[in-house]
């Protein structure tokens, strides 16, 4: 009996290693097929129908540039879909029809499609006809059903321009994932770096020439340029930005929040001509709930504290560009948000966690060129350094956007360029 156990076990985990490269396959095969049939219509000239699925706000900024150049474009018709950003299966049975994805974009003017209709249904996407559909969340598990990439590869092309950049490989390993981007016909990566790490994954669909990546993906350093604005004038001397990670996960996390929100608030203290903005990852204190971490009181003494103190705000908007052009120095953990600010040449205190993080070549080199501690001593040093204008890697940030973000800003006219050719 337990010989069959064992034998029935060995099975099982065969299948389970099998079923990836099976799905693999079914996968690249619509793609294939899809593939094929925007050939012909291309070859009509027939305008190319875009659907941007969108769910997490702070990710907009990365396809708004194409988005934009594709509504000056006869080629193409570009639609939005906005879907509200926490699902459950039990949504509809819980009579919860809000849609803070969609309220927000027609209150900033757009005209967009609600993902949850008025039968209370989510919207079919297929009635639209789309030749492409983009996500910036490579995430199924947050998506309704209807709107996954397993059901959307059947009938449309994938694309994809990720919400954030990976500054580590570790977090690429999570992002880049099988489940997602199996089904997704082109990735348009951040950088060479990343495409690499993307063809060498997915080399199957990749060397068949069936799936595409190209070094594109930098598209919200394009955007924070375009909203470029000169620092208003205040009764602060300075403005800085506080942006801990959401998780203390020892894999993909790396937030201090813990290690240095005490440091932040004698700073805080000390500098009362100084105006701390704080935004946390939009899923911090919700994560640190679930983890135990902090409790809803701790979470909301926290807040009261931000409420209650005159030279903190804790900034809990959807976009962040503007106050990023606002701000004069970042303090910040790992996060994709990193190159933005850097590509402003504002200086950065960057905080380093226990994490083991590997970082990539492009990574490093910004890195070198930033405020890096370990330590609140050290962050209070720098901190002290820069408030009083001691900027010395000014010029190395400056030659370094030069030498790693030079063509940036052609990424979305390079996207539509792609688009275009698909013969």
């Amino acid at each position: 009996m337990k010989a069959i156990k064992k034998l029935l076990k060995a099975l099982f985990g065969l299948l389970e290693k099998l079923a990836m490269p099976i799905q693999y396959v079914i996968s690249l095969k619509y793609i294939h097929q899809n593939k094929k049939m925007l050939k012909k219509k291309n070859k009509k000239l027939d305008k190319l129908n875009v659907v941007f699925i969108i769910q997490y706000i702070p990710g907009w900024n990365k396809l708004e540039p194409i988005y934009s150049k594709m509504k000056l474009d006869d080629r193409f018709n570009p639609i939005i879909v906005c879907v509200p950003l926490k699902i459950q299966k039990s949504i509809l049975m819980n009579q919860d029809y809000s849609n803070d994805t969609y309220e927000y974009f027609v209150s900033n003017g757009y005209r967009v499609i609600n993902a949850l209709n008025e039968n209370r249904q989510w919207f079919d996407l297929k009635t639209l006809l789309p030749d492409f559909v983009f996500h910036s969340r490579p995430y199924n598990c947050f998506m309704p059903t209807c709107y996954s990439s397993k059901n959307i590869r059947k009938y449309a092309l994938l694309c994809n321009v990720l919400y954030g950049p990976n500054m580590t490989k570790n977090v690429r390993e999570v992002t880049l994932n099988f489940d997602y981007f199996s089904d997704v016909f082109c990735y348009f990566a951040f950088d060479d770096d990343e495409k690499d790490f993307y063809i060498h994954r997915f080399f199957v669909g990749t060397k068949c020439g069936i799936q595409k990546c190209y070094p594109y993906g930098a598209t919200a350093l394009e955007q924070m340029l375009l909203c470029k604005k000169e620092r208003e004038e205040s009764s602060y001397v300075k403005t800085v930005f506080w942006t801990p990670r959401w998780s203390t996960d020892p894999n993909t996390g790396g937030s201090n929040f813990f290690r240095y929100v005490n440091t932040i608030k004698e700073l805080v203290r000390l500098n009362p001509n100084v105006l701390f903005i704080i935004r946390p990852h939009p899923l911090m204190f919700e994560n640190f709930v679930n983890t135990g971490e902090m409790s809803k009181k701790g979470v909301d003494l926290f807040k009261k504290y931000c409420e209650t103190t005159n030279n903190v705000c804790l900034d809990e908007s959807k976009e962040y560009q503007d106050n990023f052009w606002q701000s004069d120095i970042l303090i910040t953990d790992m996060s994709g948000i990193v190159p933005e600010y850097f590509i402003t040449g504002k200086p950065i205190i960057y905080c380093h966690s226990t994490c083991n993080f590997i970082y990539d070549n492009s990574t490093s080199r910004m890195i070198d060129t930033l405020y890096a501690v370990n330590s609140s001593e050290e962050l209070v040093n720098e901190f002290n350094h820069l408030i009083c204008n001691e900027d010395e890697k000014r010029w190395r940030r400056e030659e370094c956007i030069k030498n790693l973000f030079g063509d940036y800003k052609n990424n979305s006219e390079n996207i539509l360029g792609i688009m275009k050719d698909i013969r």
